[in-house]
């Protein structure tokens, strides 16, 4: 190990081991010469207990100078430095505090004012780039907004795969066990060889001036069928042999169905109808030669009956075809709530109000700009009759269905007369489109019924709806991107990738009890990627587990979990599984790694992956960023770099792995301002430490 890699306080002991060894050998030689002119023999052994007293007591006295030094002096210094540094490169806004290197003169008040110097200063600049790029976060957060509510999903990726930027679309259509995340490979949920080849067909000059190639490519877990464009972000020869590229996905896996559905039903049809048009061509061709069958009663009853078989399976096809045909139709999920409101904004240009509610909160599947137009058509008609008071309810059919009915106080409307509306031409974007052509597009009709209270109603059943459910994290689409991941070429070795250059995942568990070994369990785990240098919120991984067995009182009076929150939960396997996914190809961090992964390791087997990760602990980064005689708890840590965790939020799983990841960032730049870049540099270092806790890299990591 090089000398200038040191501490301080070894640097120091050295020297007072040094000074006592010194001292010691200066009064051995001193007795030994002085012996030695004496020339008497006797004398010996006062010379050699006298200097056995004499070395004792210049290695006590050196020995408590060490120990004051090392507690006023060396640790101090030690704070001091940490400190300083958390306020240089992890943006710890609190004062230093002067009482803990109160014997070091004007030291510490030194430090209090460069550090109070730097932050005026941080500050000052936070708030003049703040006022520069106000219009940019602006203009940045509409484009955001919006990228995230485009209806196809968009996804960006460097020349090695790796996502740089997704879309809501995208995280939608990608999301299997787990959602996609930044600098995840888009081969972990898309099939690659099409990928593969429309990339290099594309590096290789096809695809026009545009770069753009169409492509077919399956997901790899659920058999969706995406439709996608290929486009490159610029031509390859352009300085970069593995240029950037956008994959925009649209899902046709229903439409494939429904078209598969629509041949299936052709070639049935005309299977079916072969056959019976061949005999009955072969009949006609018969009676037309031989007259003596031409009044063969036998002949005529068989062509009778044939022609009523055909005529029952065109009506049978018939049925099956307008079954269907609705499946045919691009159909849209539009909120009741949001149909009663445009309802009313389009009469209201007629001065017309409309009393429209829903029952309950309420889904629909259909073409709402159709429906719009025919119930508004409908409406003003009805106006015009003489029809006021109008209303418009919207409630849920037993049969998973919804019924629009549009009420009004005056005449009814006679079937005749309905009939005769909905042979009007509508403008809907389809030139000559009719109302009765919207209800069959949507599988449906529309009839009139005597209401309560002498008001007459007219009801259109909708054959797809269904309740809202709030689920969580439902809000608005969010997009993720850090185009810098373009441009990165990671090392093929972890032990030499800088740590910058690293994806990692941050999680924690709650568990039954404290020994594994013993039968404890995990009853919760919470992750979260950390891309770039930045904790992305969007990509977590919050879940409950069945630990199977139940969880102590006194585990509960911790972590507050309860034995029914966990009742329906999945097992380990299944979220182990998605834990192993989520972290594919990051470094994983935990606060006491060792305890978290002895617990996941046990599950190996029934996961069917390993947890080979490479692993950073943020007690040994602790250890190395502050010193090792400092107290290493999470709640310790984060007080040292103003990390404030909600006391609601401490021992639960997502609290705890949002604290740890924040303290993680910030002591990783405290790590690479004392020279230690790579993962080989962080792993060496930590090791280091091992008296105060093992490494839990396995030993193919290192």
């Amino acid at each position: 190990m090089k000398i200038e890699h040191w501490s301080l306080r070894l640097r120091v002991f050295l020297f007072f081991a040094g000074l006592a060894g010194g001292a010691i050998l200066a009064v051995l030689a001193g007795l030994y010469l002085g012996f030695a002119r004496l020339h008497v023999p006797e004398a010996r052994d006062g010379f050699v207990f006298a200097g056995a007293i004499a070395s004792f007591a210049i290695l006590a006295m050196v020995v408590w100078i060490w120990l004051m030094f090392d507690e006023n002096v060396a640790k101090p210094i030690q704070r001091l430095a940490g400190g300083m540094l958390a306020r240089a490169h992890a943006d710890v806004d609190e004062a230093l505090n002067e009482k803990t290197a109160r014997y070091l003169g004007d030291l510490a008040p030194a430090a209090h004012a460069l550090t109070e110097n730097l932050l005026s200063t941080r500050n000052k600049l936070a708030e003049t780039v703040a006022m520069e790029t106000t219009r940019l976060v602006d203009e940045k957060e509409r484009l955001s907004t919006l990228a995230a509510e485009m209806p196809h999903g968009v996804v960006l990726l460097s020349g090695l795969h790796k996502i740089a930027f997704y879309n809501g679309a995208a995280a939608d259509l990608l999301s299997a066990d787990h959602t996609p995340g930044l600098d995840h490979e888009i081969f972990d949920f898309l099939r690659p060889a099409p990928i593969r080849s429309a990339y290099a067909r594309l590096c290789a000059g096809e695809g026009g001036e545009g770069h753009v190639l169409p492509l077919t490519v399956a997901t790899r877990h659920g058999g969706q069928i995406l439709s996608a464009r290929m486009r490159l972000m610029h031509a390859p020869n352009e300085g970069d042999a593995m240029p950037p590229y956008v994959l925009s996905l649209e899902d046709v896996t229903d439409d494939l169905a429904i078209h598969a559905k629509r041949e299936k039903l052709l070639s049935r049809m005309f299977d079916r109808l072969r056959p019976s048009m061949a005999s009955l061509q072969t009949t006609l061709a018969a009676r037309e030669t031989d007259d003596t069958l031409r009044n063969d009663p036998r002949l005529n009853t068989a062509l009778v009956s044939e022609m009523q078989q055909l005529t029952d399976e065109i009506a049978t096809f018939d049925a099956e075809y307008e079954a269907t045909k609705a499946d045919w139709w691009p159909m849209a999920s539009v909120r009741g709530s949001e149909l009663c409101d445009a309802l009313s904004a389009q009469l209201a240009q007629d001065d017309t109000a409309l009393a429209a509610d829903v029952v309950e909160p309420l889904v629909l599947t259909l073409d709402a700009v159709q429906i719009i137009t025919l119930i508004t058509y409908i409406a003003r008609l009805v106006i015009q009759d003489g029809g006021r008071a109008l209303s418009f309810l919207i409630s849920r059919e037993e049969d998973g269905g919804a019924m629009l009915a549009l009420g009004w106080s005056g005449a009814p409307l006679s079937v005749d007369r309905l009939e005769t509306w909905l042979t009007q031409p509508l403008d809907v974007g389809l030139a000559d489109m009719t109302g009765r052509d919207i209800l069959a597009a949507h599988g449906t009709d529309i009839w009139p019924e005597f209401g309560r209270a002498s008001r007459a109603v007219l009801k259109l059943p909708i054959r797809s709806a269904r309740p809202v459910r709030r689920i969580p994290n439902d809000g608005p689409r969010t997009v993720s991107y850090d185009f810098d991941l373009l441009a990165h070429r990671p090392s093929k070795e972890v032990m030499e990738t800088p740590l910058s250059h690293l994806t990692y995942v941050v999680f924690d568990t709650e568990t039954t009890g404290l020994l594994p070994s013993q039968g404890d369990e995990i009853c919760q785990i919470a992750a979260l990627r950390v891309v770039n240098g930045k904790v992305r919120d969007t990509e977590a991984l919050d879940a409950l587990v069945n630990p199977g067995r139940p969880i102590p009182a006194s585990s509960t009076e911790v972590h507050h979990i309860t034995n029914a929150m966990v009742k329906d939960a999945p097992p380990i396997d299944v979220v182990g599984r998605q834990l192993h996914s989520f972290a594919r190809g990051a470094v994983l961090v935990a606060h006491n790694a060792p305890f978290d992964l002895e617990f996941l390791r046990r599950h190996e087997a029934g996961i069917g992956a390993k947890f080979n990760n490479p692993v950073l602990d943020t007690v040994l980064l602790s250890a190395i960023v502050f010193g090792q005689s400092q107290e290493h708890t999470l709640d310790a840590i984060s007080a040292r770099l103003g990390v404030k965790i909600p006391p609601e939020a401490r021992h639960t799983a997502m609290g705890d792995t949002v604290a740890t990841a924040q303290v993680f960032i910030k002591m990783l730049r405290m790590a690479e301002e004392r020279g230690i870049v790579t993962f080989g540099d962080a792993l060496t270092e930590m090791r280091k430490h091992k008296r105060l806790l093992q490494d839990a890299n396995q030993p193919q990591t290192a």
